[in-house]
């Protein structure tokens, strides 16, 4: 039986409280690779470095499993994505 997809004011303070902390992580996780991997160098200034490997792939992980959340989260309390 696929679960009833929840209204926003159907939510309980917890449910709330889950969902905003899932967005909240991967927002953090999101603007943590893009310091990473897309930061504008100032010209005759500075340019920057590239992260090692393995802070590239922590960062990313860390993205992964955010975005993961936020999916799991949504499926969990909301019925969103659920066939």
């Amino acid at each position: 039986m696929m679960p009833a997809v929840a209204e926003p004011g159907e939510l309980s303070a917890q449910e709330r409280q889950e969902l905003r902390r899932a967005h909240e992580r991967l927002r953090s996780a999101s603007q943590e690779l893009q310091a990473l991997i897309a930061t504008e160098p100032i010209k005759n200034r500075w340019a920057p470095e590239p992260a090692p490997p393995e802070i590239l792939q922590a960062a990313k992980d860390s993205y992964d499993e955010a975005v993961e959340r936020v999916a799991a989260s949504q499926r969990e309390i909301l019925g969103w994505g659920t066939a």
